[in-house]
């Protein structure tokens, strides 16, 4: 039997958990809506963003009444989704597009990085034939980022939804992009989009699934499951380390055990280190500061700030999903063994130590 598990960023596993139905849910509002809408889909990295959108691209690429666009956070974009929407809708009577080709559109050359001048009239016109077809179209971007093809996108978006086109835009990004946008006007649209937190998984759904694949009992499987905390990468992960393993052995509880400590570094090399140097210092303080579940008034001694100045980055955390409250003025990890972690990040023998 083929490992059913996918610990690689950005794939979408066999066995992809969706209890809450949120690809359905999605795909639904959006055929059954009457105006454009933007939705943006955020969470930790290794929450399962791209793989959801992937299953969402799926869906829209099945109906006939749809136009699925898959664009790139680069530059040309606009003139990436002219074209591709002028290959799938095919307006013959728009003469502007009868020569369109790989990279040009009628006289105009078209480089792969740039824009061409009239791109938005062009994404009009396509669009006013889409609408007379009684179709839709479905945007799909993945990493979204405060980059000069989103702002451009932005725009022209919110041009052509002001006109009531049948159009939509689903996209990825970390919780951080919301976070630094609040003064950008030219991507306020993000914030006003629809936001679709990628939620941990469910330990019930982890659980029956360790154990149909494991043939393990319900208790080893529900241990496998807490190892997890519902973190979408780390149920791969760990799935994906124990099934190699059965190809030697027999499942057994030992074997939880041997695999643990490639497990835990596995975490903190892929996901953990490059969350953790990717924020400022003053969030990466913050998060050492919490390790050993103290008390919001413990961490400002700790930090030497204030209350007001240590709740911002309380805040930010929490907006971050690595951290969830936990009782009046306490704050728990999210991630599994996100603890170890921070604790080797302050040890100057380990890999780790960034010199906290």
């Amino acid at each position: 039997m083929k490992n059913p598990f996918n610990p690689t960023f950005g794939d979408v596993p066999a066995l992809f958990l969706d209890k809450e139905q949120q690809v359905t849910k999605l795909v639904s509002l959006i055929q059954q809506s009457d105006f454009a809408r933007s939705f943006f889909v955020t969470g930790v990295r290794g929450s399962g963003k791209t793989a959801f959108l992937t299953r969402v691209s799926n869906e829209f690429q099945a109906d006939s009444n749809c136009y699925p666009i898959d664009l790139l956070n680069k530059n040309g974009i606009l003139t990436s989704l002219a074209r591709q929407l002028y290959e799938q809708s095919k307006p013959r009577a728009l003469r502007i597009f009868n020569s369109i080709k790989s990279i040009s559109i009628g006289n105009i050359s078209i480089g792969r990085d740039t824009e061409v001048a009239n791109v938005d009239q062009m994404l009009d016109h396509l669009m006013q034939h889409v609408a007379k077809q009684q179709k839709y179209v479905v945007i799909t971007i993945d990493e979204v980022t405060n980059t000069k093809p989103i702002r451009d996108f932005a725009q022209v978006f919110s041009a052509l939804k002001r006109k009531g086109y049948p159009i939509f835009v689903i996209m990825t990004g970390l919780p951080d992009l919301i976070l630094d946008i609040q003064n950008d006007e030219k991507l306020t649209f993000l914030l006003r989009s629809e936001k679709i937190n990628m939620a941990p998984l469910s330990i019930t759904d982890i659980t029956v699934n360790y154990q149909q694949v494991f043939n393990c009992s319900f208790e080893d499987a529900g241990k496998l499951a807490k190892m997890t905390m519902g973190y979408s990468y780390a149920f791969q992960l760990l799935g994906y380390l124990l099934f190699n393993e059965l190809d030697q052995r027999p499942f057994s509880p030992q074997l939880i055990n041997q695999v643990s400590p490639v497990y835990h570094g596995l975490l903190f090399e892929n996901a953990y280190q490059k969350i953790f140097t990717g924020l400022s210092d003053l969030d990466r303080q913050y998060l050492i500061a919490v390790n050993g579940h103290y008390k919001l008034s413990e961490i400002c001694q700790i930090m030497g700030k204030s209350k007001v100045f240590v709740s911002q980055y309380r805040r930010r955390a929490i907006e971050r999903h690595l951290v969830r409250p936990s009782g009046y003025g306490y704050v728990d990890y999210t991630l599994p063994y996100f603890d170890r972690y921070i604790t080797q990040v302050q040890d100057p023998d380990s890999p780790y130590y960034l010199g906290y």
